[in-house]
């Protein structure tokens, strides 16, 4: 099944069963929510959406700063504290977190690291699913569209 498919099955599993979805990006700048926000019927399933992309922001508005100060803004924890955060905001009764957090590409400051490395979470029902993902050789923008197809994926399976 290839990714339009999936996202198209993930519109209408999330519209039966009535499920908003809470989003908190970092990694993607936005890119997750624009895949449901550029045609019509977004607001039946999209509650909000933030885009978290400095570690001020993780901190002030998800409450991460214990996470951070941990690991860094780029691990497991972060990401699965994202989601799990980002639904505290919404009155609505059935609601998705899904959050990603990571390095898109090596900049002069992540020399160290050898690879893009993004941590993608879903919190559904009090059940959270964390996955980790490494692209080498990609761009930057292939890093992006590959981890919003990974966070769609994530969502089709949480529900």
């Amino acid at each position: 099944m290839n990714i339009k498919q999936i996202k198209k099955n993930l519109k209408t599993k999330l519209v039966k069963q009535k499920i908003k979805l809470c989003i908190a990006e970092s990694v993607t700048g936005g890119r997750f929510v624009y895949e449901f926000v550029k045609k019509e019927g977004a607001s039946d399933i999209v509650d909000y959406s933030l885009v978290s992309y400095s570690n001020d922001s993780k901190i002030r508005f998800l409450k991460l700063k214990q996470e951070i100060k941990k690991k860094t803004e780029f691990s497991r924890i972060v990401a699965k504290g994202m989601a799990e955060n980002i639904i505290k905001f919404s009155k609505s009764e059935n609601k998705l977190g899904i959050s990603c957090t990571g390095v898109a590409s090596i900049s002069k400051n992540l020399k160290h690291l050898k690879s893009c490395k993004v941590f993608i979470a879903a919190h559904y029902k009090k059940k959270s699913i964390v996955k980790e993902y490494e692209f080498k050789k990609l761009s930057r923008i292939r890093v992006i569209e590959q981890t919003v197809e990974k966070m769609i994926m994530l969502c089709n399976s949480i529900i």
